[in-house]
């Protein structure tokens, strides 16, 4: 299958999902206020796959300089939950853990990669890895998720989430 990018967003890659959920799920950068105000950008989504970098801003890092490990909870809870919306639900975070190995610093680009380890028919499990910019693992993360509503497939995020968005 050739490679697809977003029509909006050329440089998020398709790793083999349908071309409307793919597009719903991009579309949640735009929409999503926790993307906006972290600055959450989307690198690919596949089946069970998802990819997110950010470059942290001082406003996140504690007296050390160093990039607090709450910011890295929310980026791993996004990487997965994404990775779960790629089987066709959105989902709720149910339970998280996350387990710190290498600091992070602001301005030092920060990606995550979410995949799927079991789906079930409520219970999704997955869980989330968070590399520094030399590639040195940073953190690691397990999040269990449940399934709720289907994805309306061709609509943008903004139109389905109202008031709530993603």
């Amino acid at each position: 299958m050739a490679k697809k990018h977003s029509v909006n967003h050329p440089e998020v890659e398709n790793k083999g999902i349908s071309q409307d959920i793919f597009e719903f799920i991009v579309s949640i950068q735009d929409n999503s206020p926790i993307f906006q105000t972290l600055g959450f950008k989307f690198s690919y989504l596949g089946e069970g796959l998802a990819g997110i970098s950010m470059l942290p801003a001082r406003d996140y890092t504690s007296y050390a300089g160093r990039v607090n490990g709450g910011l890295l909870a929310a980026l791993a809870d996004n990487v997965m939950g994404m990775a779960c919306i790629t089987l066709g639900n959105n989902v709720r975070t149910v339970d998280l853990a996350v387990h710190y190995f290498a600091p992070v610093f602001e301005d030092i680009l920060l990606t995550a990669q979410g995949n799927v380890i079991n789906a079930g028919n409520r219970l999704i499990v997955a869980e989330a890895r968070m590399f520094n910019s030399e590639g040195k693992l940073a953190a690691k993360s397990t999040g269990t998720y449940y399934r709720t509503d289907k994805i309306p497939f061709g609509m943008a995020a903004e139109s389905v989430f109202g008031d709530e968005k993603a």
